[in-house]
């Protein structure tokens, strides 16, 4: 048999968790075509000489909504071995968009997702204004496969304008929105993303519209999916909304449809009478590295809040002042939404890098640690370090959970690991290495996991929980996404910055070892971390528009 390309001598994880086993993959016209000991010619031959092929990985949960407009490789996903990334989450979407309301969109996705807002406005060329027009205007220039989520606070913005932000939808409203959902859905979205967090403003200071109404009017919204018996739904910060009104089981028995949210500390108890998933990281601690110019946890609080909004110069002198310091000591000590008392743990915040010479020793040091040998309390010595550097002092913070813990939610069956917010963050982190620290980390040094259900969870159930039943398994008819990569050296690269954003911002950016290979459709998109040239993505379709 002839194939465009033949990928030989490997050792095949095919995506469903069965055990691996030697064997080659032949492509032809961007499907698999045949798996197993196969001989023929190729267009294209690659011997991987004893290395993994694996379905593609897909990204779970990115926010490449706008960059992806002018970075068809949604970086640094693909080389990592993702073939498809889901953006739309969290309620933020790039569309419907009227064109007076184009600066709302940019506005919530700037600020919620900490993506330079002079990038946006430089790098978006609007050409849509419906959820149809924008995915057909995705699909004309893709490295890697998108799939998009409509995203709900983007839909009650443009249903309800201003009101969105204050006011409750009227029944007409609501099936308005329901129109369309629908309409998005039968064009090709994968589902429908909403939230639950009041730190997640717009860069004017209002809450995201999805925070505005109700878990009844969201469900309403979202039995929009049943009608048309297609599409996901994806709710984000929603272990204490599912803990305090028991929305996302709601939202499962109201509309049949799955529902993956970000429970993972009940993960145990979902799924049980319902399509539910939940989604995790799987990094031991938290991978951001901010300043106190580029951070947002600090927003929810009400004395942190005007600060947080102000210039660099005028942010210097509140936080230089003792009255306000006061203030902000009071939200610090006092209790976090979940009732937790301190609301920021100083012990857990680290220094990861010193902007002075003479800070060098406290690189690694928890604030508590600083604060005692200083003889401080612990947000004085946070702020005058971050004073006398300029802000020019990175920290991040520490996770309390154990390593057994944070084990035992990857591997419940019911959660997905990725959540990488591909995209989002992007002077803080970047997170598209989750899935070659799970393969590193917890499958090499830890044995958490074996391999093939490591690759299960980061293709064939991922696929299956958007309902993109044409990938997440190595299988003739199925799209050829795969990718080839050394489960002895795969490992995540350091952390570093490049200025490569619309309007010269800077990102952050983290490449891997041990991925050879990233191959979308058929075609090598990325060879020995390097981008072939090739564009071969396409924008995944729901079952209602092959319908």
């Amino acid at each position: 048999m002839d194939y465009d390309l033949l990928v030989q001598n490997g050792r095949v994880v095919d995506g469903s968790g069965a055990p691996e086993f030697s064997g080659d993959v032949g492509i032809s016209g961007g499907k698999i075509v045949a798996v197993g000991k196969l001989g023929g010619t190729a267009r294209r031959t690659i011997d991987v000489q004893g290395q993994v092929i694996a379905p593609g990985f897909i990204d779970n949960h990115c926010h490449f909504d706008a960059q992806v407009l002018w970075d068809p490789l949604c970086t640094f996903a693909c080389y990592h071995g993702a073939t498809t990334v889901i953006n739309g989450n969290c309620s933020l979407g790039m569309a419907p968009a009227r064109p007076d309301a184009r600066h709302d969109l940019v506005s919530m996705l700037s600020r919620v997702e900490a993506i330079p807002v002079k990038s946006l406005e430089a790098g978006v060329e609007w050409t849509w204004e419906t959820i149809p027009e924008y995915l057909d205007a995705l699909d004309r220039r893709l490295g890697v496969n998108v799939g998009a989520l409509i995203g709900f606070s983007a839909v009650r913005r443009h249903v309800m304008g201003e009101a969105a932000y204050t006011e409750a939808a009227s029944g007409e409203q609501i099936e308005d929105m329901k129109a369309i959902v629908r309409e998005g859905i039968v064009a090709g979205a994968l589902g429908l993303s909403s939230e639950r967090n009041l730190r997640h403003m717009d860069l004017e200071g209002r809450v995201l519209p999805a925070n505005v109404a109700s878990g009844d009017e969201f469900i309403a919204v979202a039995e929009a999916l049943a009608e048309v018996g297609a599409g996901s739904i994806q709710f984000g910060d929603s272990e204490r909304t599912e803990l305090s009104e028991g929305l996302m089981t709601r939202v499962a028995h109201a509309t049949g449809r799955p529902v993956i949210s970000s429970v993972a500390g009940r993960a145990g108890s979902l799924g049980n009478d319902a399509r539910m998933y939940a989604m995790s990281p799987p990094f031991l601690e938290n991978t951001g590295r901010w300043t106190l110019m580029t951070v947002d946890s600090f927003s929810a609080f009400p004395a942190w809040k005007p600060v947080m909004s102000l210039s660099k110069e005028d942010r210097k002198r509140a936080f230089a002042d003792p009255a306000v310091r006061v203030a902000l000591r009071a939200d610090a000590d006092g209790p976090d939404r979940q009732g937790n008392t301190p609301a920021v743990r100083w012990d857990l915040v680290y220094v990861s890098s010193a902007a002075l010479p003479a800070n060098q020793g406290l690189v690694e040091r928890s604030v508590t640690e600083i604060a005692q040998e200083q003889g401080k309390e612990p947000l004085d010595a946070f702020l005058d370090l971050a004073l006398e550097e300029e802000f020019g002092t990175y920290f991040y913070q520490r996770s309390d959970m154990s390593v057994e813990a944070i084990e035992a939610i990857l591997t419940d069956p019911h959660v997905l690991v990725g959540l990488s917010d591909g995209g989002a963050h992007v002077s803080r982190r970047c997170d598209s290495h989750f899935s070659t620290f799970l393969l590193s980390y917890w499958v090499r040094e830890r044995g958490a996991m074996s391999l093939e259900e490591a690759v299960r969870k980061l293709t064939f159930m991922s696929a299956t929980a958007f309902g993109m039943y044409d990938r997440g398994l190595i299988r003739p008819g199925l799209a050829a996404d795969l990718t080839v990569f050394d489960p002895d050296t795969i490992a995540p690269g350091d952390l570093d910055q490049v200025a490569d954003y619309p309007a010269e911002a800077v990102r952050m950016r983290r490449l891997c070892d041990g991925v050879d290979y990233t191959i979308v459709n058929g075609e090598v998109l990325i060879e020995h971390g390097e981008h072939t040239g090739a564009l071969p993505g396409q924008v995944i379709r729901s079952s209602a528009y092959r319908g």
